[in-house]
């Protein structure tokens, strides 16, 4: 983000958390991800383009990896990694690169 302001908003999951994909005929879709009393919506301009789907693309795979790093945890009966003020004590940044547990 060359020159702009970046907003950065940290959303504490646990099991009441939820995620939601709407689609629609007239206009393109929606990705929602609720915990606690916030709400994220993802959304696209209603014309689309090759970055567009390269985005979805990255969130896909992102989100496939999380979910598969989040089941390793479970299963191997490890905290999660979280320090006591919540944040990650180490991971992966939303690009896919950073430090490797």
């Amino acid at each position: 983000m060359a020159g702009g302001r970046m907003s950065a908003l940290s959303l504490p999951i646990d099991s009441a958390a939820s995620t939601e994909f709407r689609t629609f005929r007239t206009r393109t879709p929606l990705f929602t991800v609720s915990a606690g009393r916030v709400l994220v919506t993802l959304t696209l301009p209603e014309r689309l383009n090759a970055g567009d789907v390269e985005f979805a693309r990255r969130l896909a795979e992102q989100a496939t990896a999380y979910a598969v790093e989040v089941e390793r945890l479970y299963r191997s009966g490890r905290p999660s990694g979280r320090s006591s003020s919540g944040r990650p004590s180490s991971g992966r940044s939303s690009s896919g690169k950073g430090a490797a547990a």
